[in-house]
């Protein structure tokens, strides 16, 4: 619908409120005539498509303190149009809504500002608004309120408590407007601190929410500019911008992104997607990219907005790759290629040099859940952002076998391969196949292809595993050893499996194959066992923004 505004500065109104001054408003010093009004009636029907519904509006004043002949002759000019008006609280009576609504009035909007009573003492503000919205409804008329932010006296918790007020009276429409300091006015005469511009964002946007999720529609934020505005002979002090409607709904947008997205940083997000329909796709940067460039701030990555149908926020993270950090560099590099994000374990005090840095040593995953060596605390904390159940575990408190292999085990389609001996507690209560052998060190000892089929260096672990293969140790280089394992030296993703090195043996490459699996090679070396590459993928849904 196309709206028609017709301003009556003052007109009518025996009040004058401290901020107020409609003909600087407006931009308007006198009353229209009747003939003006279908002037300008009959010069914006030129600028609208026929087919568009018009409806011609009264603002400005209190048009319902005007006589009741001007009235009707300004209802009159305005056929056959639908009619809406602005007015004080205080001049309705049902009499006159019923005049309106007979003559093709459809909406009332009241001029309230405030609910705060001591707000309303400060700016000589009455009107009884129980009694005006009873009237408004009874005719039939659909209601429209206006509020002010930063009033004398007003915080953003009264401004707040009044809109929540206001959307239990049910209203159609709200608008929206910041304080301003404009010549002539007794605002202009006292002392008194308009909002900064970045405050007034602020405060409408959260008031602007107030009313939407109350399912009230807010039709404008922030005044029409105008020649007398943007002057500062005029306009003294505040927070006036032409734009103002546009940096409140982008604010709103960077408040909703900011709720959807439950973490603050997360390490191993490359950047946020935000989906929006096309009318909506500038909110997402904001005036001259301001939103975006806070958002990329606050966020600590990219933010890009995508034009789609719906209304999402989209996390895009990095699978995690958990190593020692003293895995060869060459290979450290291409997995950060691959697009990995790179998370290194800490060197364990307790544990044997040659195996202090080793995730297999530290950590066990079994589906989503990881249980992890006090230690690691860290890294438990970038997995439980992902979406995973981290449980704290028993301490390491000895580099002596078996104390120091607690948490080797290996987890494969719903079972738990671990060492017979001593297991972490939290690994035994799994709910889980257990499947115990006399290696003690069974995750380094075991590649766990697919969910049927495992390569493994441990004779018993081959025997017991129905789909294994079987291949000596003896190829695997482990500094301080006379060789790894080749468990040690791989890892494992939906798609691959991962070599530290050169996969020299032809028959485990066969063996993967048969698995539909490729096979990626790290550096052009040795096999180097490493303790595991540990790869977990983001497990956190995609988060709704609308």
């Amino acid at each position: 619908m196309k709206i028609i505004p017709i301003f009556i500065p003052h007109a009518g109104c025996p009040y004058k409120c401290v901020y107020c001054d409609q003909h600087s408003i407006s931009g308007t010093i006198r009353m229209p005539s009747v003939e003006e009004v279908k002037s300008i009636i009959k010069h914006n029907l030129k600028t609208i498509p026929k087919e568009e519904d018009v409806e011609v509006a009264f603002f400005g004043g209190t048009f319902t303190f005007l006589p009741e002949k001007v009235q009707e002759r300004y209802l009159e000019a305005a056929k056959p149009h639908t009619l809406r008006m602005s007015t004080h609280p205080a001049s309705v009576s049902l009499k006159v809504m019923k005049m309106f609504k007979k003559k093709g009035g459809r909406i009332v909007e009241l001029g309230i500002q405030s609910l705060d009573k001591g707000v309303l003492k400060k700016i000589k503000r009455k009107g009884d608004i129980q009694n005006a919205v009873k009237c408004i409804k009874k005719a039939g008329l659909e209601l429209g309120v206006q509020v002010m932010l930063g009033l004398p006296g007003d915080t953003l918790e009264k401004s707040i408590e009044t809109a929540k007020k206001l959307a239990k009276l049910k209203p159609e429409t709200a608008r929206i407007y910041p304080t301003l300091v404009i010549k002539d006015t007794e605002l202009a005469k006292v002392k008194y601190k308009p909002l900064t511009l970045e405050k007034a964002i602020d405060h409408a946007a959260k008031v602007a929410d107030v009313f939407e999720a109350g399912g009230i529609k807010v039709i404008r934020i922030g005044l029409h500019p105008s020649k007398d505005l943007g002057s500062k002979k005029t306009m003294l002090a505040g927070p006036y911008h032409p734009a103002f409607g546009e940096m409140v709904r982008a604010r709103q947008m960077r408040n909703r992104i900011i709720q959807s997205v439950k973490d603050k940083h997360v390490a191993n997000r490359s950047c946020i997607e935000i989906h929006v329909p096309e009318k909506m796709f500038s909110l997402v940067s904001g005036h001259r990219g301001m939103e975006k460039e806070f958002l990329e701030k606050y966020f600590g990555c990219n933010l890009v907005g995508c034009r789609k149908a719906t209304y999402e926020v989209v996390e895009v993270r990095k699978d995690i790759a958990i190593i020692d950090p003293r895995m060869p560099k060459k290979a450290k590099v291409k997995l950060k290629r691959l697009n990995f994000h790179i998370a290194e374990v800490p060197l364990h005090k307790k544990l044997a040099k040659p195996v202090a840095g080793h995730v297999d040593m530290m950590l066990f995953k079994h589906g989503n859940k990881v249980i992890y060596e006090p230690s690691l605390e860290k890294i438990a904390g970038l997995l439980r952002q992902n979406g995973y159940d981290c449980i704290k575990g028993e301490p390491i408190t000895s580099s002596k076998y078996p104390k120091d292999i607690i948490y080797n085990a290996c987890s494969i389609n719903g079972h738990i391969i671990h060492y017979s001996g001593k297991v972490e507690k939290n690994i035994k209560k799994l709910k889980a196949k257990h499947i115990l052998v006399n290696q003690g060190y069974a995750k380094c000892s075991i590649i766990p292809v697919d969910k049927n089929r495992i390569i493994t260096s441990d004779k018993g672990i081959s025997e017991v595993w129905k789909n294994a293969l079987f291949v000596k140790p003896n190829h695997v280089k482990l500094p301080g050893y006379k060789t790894g394992f080749i468990g040690g030296s791989s890892g494992v993703t939906e798609e691959a499996v991962f070599f530290v090195g050169k996969l020299e043996n032809q028959k485990i490459r066969d063996f993967i194959r048969t698995s539909g699996k490729g096979i990626i090679e790290l550096y052009n070396g040795p096999l180097y066992d490493v303790g595991t590459i540990l790869f977990l993928p983001c497990l956190s849904k995609n988060r709704v923004l609308y």
